[in-house]
């Protein structure tokens, strides 16, 4: 086996980088394995090419390898072309850099022209990664007649394979002779076979990026028009894609001009997917003809997305974009035309769901509940106050069935920054206060948790005072949660309050909880220990070295670096290495002989994790 055999069998995972190994010819054993019978070994020896190209050198590279590939394509599986095809692109620099990168292109042009889709998508994605290598010279010699072999091939496989490459010859030919290339991208995009058409609309935007504006304008959009009322829905569909990587291109009159009659039209599209992106890319495509087609005006389109089309999908898909779309409209178009769809929208089914089935209004809801918030910093406060707040309490009130019901709770909860931020210290006091601190005592663990993920927020927008008297019992409370992700996000949220009030107002605050969690020894109090020492770690980067040395390790650390159970003392090496990171600077004699001794005492221990977390922190 160590002589280049794994169970009597010659293998090339024991010649990694070389020719050879043990006498043996690396391009020999790659001919060998492509032989076997095991059709894995074979794939693996052609994800091996590009290592025995490098060890065969230059010279037998381009005369050996490249040839003997290319006579037995025919030979091989999908999967092993599919390998070969992958490989190819980076043959480059083992066949002798750019100016031989022509040598690929016969190989690459049989891959192209099979008719397994993923074979010919990694052949042409390779062609484009070896096009980019070659001189300008050698494209228009070598890779524009591979184009237009392909372009002109009598099996439609070779016809897609072209589609992939204008945007790759174009920008190397001469301005006089692009217009026959132009018309052979135009031919394609004619062409009687359906999947044909689709390639050449697919590979459009990349076109797009490098041929003149006034191409663009005058001689591809009409080609867009066309292919985007095409009788096959596998072409059409791929419309509005295009439409968003191509509108960024064109100036807002221009992609008015271009796209503004299609983007219309998709409203009444059969086809669902076009839809599902009109709604996904509104915000983008709608700004970008803005302000030839005024903001205002899209809002009919946008609520007829999010209220009136018949697939959940579309109208899910723009209510998840409900915050971008009102950050762009002015208060009184929010609240005289969006809000009021809203309202209806929030309302619960009067009729649940059938037994066993999901409600489909529910999935539209939810993204409503999770962006209504946004919408308090586009209406102000008082509005904010009389108009969102009411559909707030209404989502956690959420009576629906159990799952979905907390779902709309937590994604409120998640997303409530901005209304804090506009209600502001006293208002969030009276109207949303009340509805949080009844949350923190949910039986739902997953709703604990998301109020306990928005204290940061509470914390930066309602000041230390009004924190300390409605949540900073929530925030100790969480620290000994019987949930572990509970604890964990309390853990976390330490560095960010400690950073917001100080670190006078962690230890006063936090700290006493923290100490206590420590001292823990019911049957399951471990999990308190642990999380003490959890949260040791980390404050120790914010705490002053003080606190560190005078409370948190001697009186968290040390005692627990001794407790009976494993994990517990896992955290304690842990927290320890933590706080010896930050006090070895400014207090190395307390590290020398408080903290070194106990990593030392356990790096002795019988457990192998502790010894090796010690070891670590002893290095």
């Amino acid at each position: 086996q160590a002589g280049g055999y794994a169970g009597g069998k010659k293998s090339l995972r024991r010649c990694p980088g070389g020719a050879t190994m043990a006498g043996v010819d690396a391009f020999g054993l790659l001919k060998e394995e492509l032989k076997s019978e095991d059709i894995q070994d074979q794939v693996n020896a052609a994800r091996r090419v590009n290592t025995i190209a490098l060890g065969m050198g230059e010279d037998r590279a381009r005369g050996e390898l490249i040839p003997f590939l290319r006579q037995r394509v025919d030979e091989y599986t999908d999967e092993i072309l599919l390998a070969i095809a992958e490989a190819a692109g980076g043959l480059v620099k083992a066949i002798g850099g750019g100016e031989h990168a022509h040598m690929l292109i016969p190989l690459l042009e049989a891959l192209a022209e099979k008719e397994e889709t993923i074979v010919r998508q990694k052949a042409v994605e390779s062609l484009v990664q070896v096009g980019k290598q070659m001189p300008a010279s050698t494209l228009q010699s070598e890779m524009k007649e591979l184009l237009k072999r392909l372009s002109g091939g009598d099996f439609f496989p070779s016809r897609i394979s072209a589609a992939g490459l204008f945007a790759t010859v174009y920008p190397s030919t001469p301005p006089a002779m692009r217009a026959p290339l132009r018309k052979l991208y135009e031919q394609l995009a004619k062409d009687e076979m359906p999947m044909v058409r689709s390639a050449a609309f697919a590979h459009m935007p990349a076109l797009a990026a490098v041929v003149e504006r006034e191409v663009l304008t005058a001689e591809l959009s009409p080609l867009f028009n066309e292919l985007s009322q095409d009788m096959q829905e596998s072409v059409r569909e791929l419309a509005v894609d295009n439409m968003e990587k191509m509108v960024s291109l064109l100036s807002p009159e221009e992609a008015a001009r271009i796209f503004g009659s299609f983007f219309d039209n998709v409203q009444m599209e059969k086809c669902s997917s076009m839809r599902v992106n009109k709604a996904k890319h509104f915000v983008k495509l709608v700004s970008a003809m803005s302000p030839a087609r005024p903001l205002r005006d899209q809002v009919p389109a946008y609520i007829h997305l999010l209220s009136t089309d018949s697939e959940v999908e579309v109208r899910n898909a723009a209510a998840a974009n409900l915050g971008l779309f009102c950050a762009k409209l002015d208060s009184a178009t929010v609240k005289s035309q969006i809000l009021p769809v809203i309202k209806e929208l929030a309302q619960p089914e009067e009729q649940p769901a059938a037994q066993g089935g999901a409600n489909p209004n529910q999935q539209v809801r939810e993204s409503i509940a999770e962006n209504v918030c946004s919408l308090a910093a586009v209406i102000g406060r008082e509005p904010a106050i009389s108009e969102l707040l009411p559909l707030v309490k209404l989502f956690f009130a959420d009576e629906q069935d159990g799952t979905a019901s907390i779902e709309i709770r937590r994604k409120v909860l998640r997303s409530v920054a901005p209304l804090v931020e506009t209600l502001g210290a006293e208002a969030c006091d009276m109207h949303l206060m009340p509805e949080v601190l009844k949350m923190a005592d949910d039986t739902q663990w997953r709703v604990r948790l998301s109020v306990v993920e928005t204290l940061p927020v509470y914390a930066r927008h309602l000041g230390m005072d009004m924190f300390n008297a409605r949540l900073k019992d929530i925030q100790a409370r969480a620290l000994s949660d019987s949930v572990a992700h509970i604890r964990e996000r309390a853990i976390l949220n330490l560095s960010e309050l400690s950073k917001e009030f100080g670190d006078e107002w962690m230890k006063d605050a936090i700290l006493p909880s923290v100490q206590e969690a420590a001292k823990g020894s019911g049957p399951a109090s471990y999990l308190g220990r642990i999380t003490s020492l959890q949260a040791v770690s980390a404050l120790a980067a914010t705490m002053p070295g003080g606190v560190l040395s005078e409370v948190l390790v001697p009186q968290i650390c040390v005692p627990l670096a001794r407790d009976r159970v494993v994990n517990v003392r896992i955290a304690a090496a842990e927290a320890l290495i933590k706080c010896a990171e930050k006090l070895q600077g400014e207090n190395p004699a307390f590290v020398k002989d408080c903290i070194r001794p106990i990593l030392v005492d356990l790096g002795q221990d019988p457990d192998p994790d502790v010894k090796y977390l010690a070891e670590a922190g002893l290095a």
